[in-house]
């Protein structure tokens, strides 16, 4: 199961359509082809420099005893890539005022944004329900019996 980082635009709420769903986990198209994977994913300065990289390693590598050197360079590199790229994107939007807002585990991206959205607080959008009341004794508190916080209700409907 992958974990999704959800960020939303400058000054957007939270239930924004435009939110990103960035996948933190490991990329296998980040492994195999990293620089145009970094620029793909508009990191254009380091995707610029990382498939440079990979060309000069690919020049290494028709050398005499470079091979090996080229390959386990280049294997590092896609590895790096492939499991930092994805903070390195967030970090990229963070850094342009995009809101962090929550990290949700799901299976793929649908059931991220369903999960997402199903909790998100609601702005005007129409057609969006209000989130479900939590369960609630006579006295107005949370019940024990409510789960004591194990089996909440996390946007199930």
């Amino acid at each position: 199961m992958a974990s999704y980082l959800i960020m939303t635009p400058p000054g957007a709420p939270a239930d924004d359509e435009r939110a990103r769903f960035i996948a933190d986990g490991f990329s296998w198209a980040a492994f195999f082809f990293p620089g145009p994977w970094l620029i793909v994913k508009r990191a254009w300065l380091i995707g610029i420099f990382v498939s440079v990289l990979q060309f000069l390693l690919l020049l290494a590598a028709t050398m005499p005893g470079g091979f090996s050197a080229a390959l386990l360079i280049h294997l590092a590199l896609g590895l790096i890539v492939s499991l930092e790229g994805p903070l390195l994107i967030a970090r990229k939007l963070s850094a342009r005022d995009w809101t962090f807002r929550s990290v949700v585990p799901a299976r793929d991206l649908e059931t991220a944004e369903e999960i997402y959205y199903s909790n998100a607080e609601p702005s005007a959008r129409k057609g969006h329900a209000a989130p479900m009341p939590a369960d609630r004794s006579a006295t107005g508190r949370p019940s024990a019996a409510a789960g004591l916080g194990f089996f909440e209700s996390y946007g199930e409907r």
